[in-house]
């Protein structure tokens, strides 16, 4: 091959970029203006009242953000543009304009392939777009990926029987071919979503290759050398309802694994609500003594105490943490975790859900897009843009990668159930029955939780959307633990599957059927009780199946600690459940739970229950580093009105604070006799504990906001002791605990 004609290739080839990379900058322009004229939080809308700070903080961030979204435009529209010139000289043998239109349409068409297959496998990356919900909703029917792939093979092979006929015909002429027909010309297309995500084209006749979603993990089939492994998942909002004969089928990667371990069924967090469960799990230690109580809680309030993950750091393990959302749980060096794989914490998080660039979701979900554009690509509260189980083949690969290398505890938080929602396939078409409006199959939507309220759902089609979401989790699950066993790493770990609370749909209150669910916002079954699953080493072995003695999430630290001969963690409330793993029976350990905050006032649940904690935006605040949390007022409001109970497996205690400066305190289960009231008189206790840490030293900085007499004195304080068969009254006045 001559010199001339090397240098007429790469003319040609670089001219097919450069169009291609202009189309995608169109692209870019054209959905930056749509975001524009939707009014995005701090990109160049003039915003009022509390929403200035966050727009202040976030709009320095955005341009190093929009410059490296719109590298993926350029690159992914060249890329096109190379595969769209290939095709198009099936039909067009010179160049000129007639050859430039015809290039555009094959651009366009090849992009509308791909469209069509994000749309079937992540429909929400295009339920906000009013002119395409039409079709979006017969996919979301009657759509099938191969629908997508197959059309656009055949579309394909048009083109290569066109250009093959050409050569053919050429060649019977006895004329050389042109440079580019000779040319092998090669689009690589990046590897998009999971493996085979649409398809892969390799195509030949004239050296053409069109790859568009490749990416097969490759693992490891030889068992590799023996190293002690950790694994802690935690499922977001797992109500363990949804095993067995009451699962319905939703978890069965989850049902798999508890072949293998011991399931603690009668399991509960002392908190409902993520970032303060997660808390009080690192620590072994209730609320109330780890600063955390609700979600954004300031750092200054956080108690630093000790985690199980820092003793296994102390150790020389390897220690990584896993989410994919960071908005109401993010995990900083107190966790204790060396290694944090997360998505940005703060305003910026919160402002890129307004970012819909739609191309990303295209393009980017995969390995090299998750690395270029992370907060995008591994962030769950990105609808359709984020590929949930793309981000599970990443991590399972990261998961096997890090085990590989020395002694590891990896913990993941799996947080499908959260907002915003979005199902992608094949789950949207499992529980939410096809009659449904399209908005309510494919994202969660707000209800408020007041009675008879407009614009709720129904108790069914909240449920069905809410067991969608777990069957992804649990295939997310799935994908880590298959990824353990074919590696080898599986049968010797130490695995702990957990939820951090459930999730209540008001069963108990028809009037409020269809309403937003909660979590944190009572105690009891729906929100408190969890999943607790422990796979020791080599199996279950001889240990229990099942274990029907009240566990505690604060237990979990404690258990690892010892099965993997680690030192204890200090004053920790939790008790390690290895007794009752091998059988045996441990000492009296009740539960201490307390309410978290939510968007729901609590006089909806007990009418004359204290309702001061704000519900808008103003009780936040925002750190100049852009780092969003409660404010101080509202601080103070919310520990005000919380519940506080405890649960001894047959009864719950709980104290309820009331509008007129009572404590009203109730009683549901077995009522009577002394282990009740052994059970209220630890529940005193724990309560009297709780207001002395109310003055304390917080992550170095006294906190002083809540002054008590010197002494034991406690402020004198009506109690109210309620249980069923009780007709309600003033107790004589007490002091708690007396």
């Amino acid at each position: 091959m001559s010199v001339r004609s090397v240098a007429s290739y790469l003319r040609a080839g670089s001219g097919r970029l450069a169009l291609g990379s202009l189309l995608g900058l169109l692209l870019f322009a054209a959905e930056t203006a749509w975001l524009l004229k939707a009014g995005v939080v701090g990109v160049d809308i003039p915003l009022d009242g509390p929403y200035a700070a966050l727009a202040a903080a976030v709009r320095p961030l955005l341009p190093g953000v929009v410059l490296r979204v719109a590298t993926v435009y350029l690159v992914a529209g060249g890329l096109l543009g190379l595969a769209a010139s290939v095709l198009a000289r099936a039909w067009t043998r010179r160049g000129g304009w007639v050859a430039l239109g015809v290039t555009v349409l094959h651009w366009v068409g090849l992009l509308l392939f791909w469209a069509w297959d994000r749309a079937l496998a992540r429909p929400a990356l295009f339920d906000d777009l009013p002119a395409v919900r039409p079709v979006l909703a017969w996919l979301v029917d009657h759509g099938e990926p191969w629908q997508a792939r197959s059309a656009a093979g055949a579309w394909v092979a048009v083109h290569l029987v066109g250009l093959g006929a050409r050569a053919w015909l050429a060649m019977r002429r006895g004329a050389a071919p042109t440079a580019s027909a000779q040319a092998p010309v090669t689009a690589p297309g990046a590897a998009v979503g999971r493996g085979g995500g649409f398809g892969g084209w390799m195509v030949g006749a004239g050296g053409v290759a069109l790859a568009m979603g490749a990416g097969v993990a490759v693992r490891p089939t030889v068992k590799p050398d023996r190293k002690p492994l950790v694994v802690v998942i935690g499922i977001d909002a797992f109500r363990p309802d949804r095993l067995g004969s009451t699962g319905r089928g939703v978890a069965p990667h989850v049902e798999r694994f508890l072949q293998d371990a011991t399931l603690f069924t009668r399991a509960y967090t002392p908190v409902a609500q993520t970032e303060p469960a997660w808390r009080s799990l690192l620590t072994a230690r209730w609320p109330y003594r780890t600063g955390v109580r609700y979600p954004l809680t300031s750092d200054a309030r956080v108690v630093l105490a000790p985690t199980f993950a820092a003793r296994f750091s102390e150790a020389g393990w390897r220690t990584v943490f896993a989410t994919d959302c960071s908005r109401f749980h993010f995990e900083g060096p107190a966790s204790g975790f060396t290694r944090r794989w997360q998505p940005p914490r703060g305003a910026l998080n919160f402002a890129l859900e307004k970012l819909r660039y739609r191309a990303l979701g295209l393009f980017a979900d995969n390995a090299v897009g998750a690395a270029w554009v992370p907060e995008f690509i591994d962030n769950r509260a990105l609808a359709g843009i984020h590929d949930p189980m793309g981000y599970a083949e990443r991590l399972s690969q990261g998961l096997v990668s890090e085990a590989s290398q020395g002694p590891l505890l990896f913990a993941f938080h799996a947080t499908a159930a959260h907002f915003p929602g979005d199902p992608v396939y094949p789950f949207y078409r499992r529980y939410v029955p096809p009659t449904e409006p399209l908005d309510r199959r494919l994202r969660m939507h707000f209800a408020p939780v007041t009675p008879g309220a407009k614009g709720a759902w129904n108790r069914e089609g909240s449920e069905g959307l809410y067991d969608e979401l777990l069957a992804q989790a649990d295939a997310q699950v799935g994908t880590l633990l298959d990824a353990l066993r074919s590696s080898g790493h599986y049968d010797d770990a130490l695995i702990v599957l957990l939820s951090d609370h459930g999730e209540s749909f008001h069963a108990d209150r028809p009037d409020l059927a269809g309403a937003t669910s909660v979590h944190g916002a009572r105690l009891g079954e729906e929100e408190n009780r969890i999943l607790l699953a422990v796979k020791p080493p080599g199996g279950r072995g001889l240990a229990p199946a099942q274990v029907d003695e009240l566990a505690r999430l604060v237990d979990v630290g404690p258990t690892l600690l010892e099965l993997s001969g680690l030192p204890a963690l200090p004053e920790a409330d939790g008790l390690s459940l290895t007794p009752l793993l091998r059988g045996e029976a441990r000492p009296y350990a009740p539960l201490y739970a307390e309410t978290g905050y939510t968007h729901v006032s609590p006089e909806v649940f007990d009418p004359g229950h204290w309702p001061g904690a704000p519900r808008t935006f103003d009780a936040y605040r925002l750190r100049p580093d852009g780092v969003v949390e409660m404010g101080e007022a509202a601080d103070a409001a919310v520990l005000r009105e919380k519940d506080a109970g405890a649960f001894d497996g047959e009864r719950w205690w709980v104290d309820r604070p009331q509008a007129d400066g009572t404590l009203r305190r109730t009683c549901s289960g077995e009522c009577e006799g002394p282990d009740a009231e052994a059970l209220a008189a630890w529940l005193d206790d724990v309560r009297e504990r709780n207001a002395e840490s109310a003055s304390r030293r917080v992550a170095g900085h006294v906190d002083d906001r809540n002054p008590r007499p010197p002494g034991n004195v406690r402020p004198p304080q009506r109690l109210l002791r309620v249980w069923p068969g009780q007709p309600e009254g003033t107790a004589h006045p007490q002091p708690r605990g007396g």
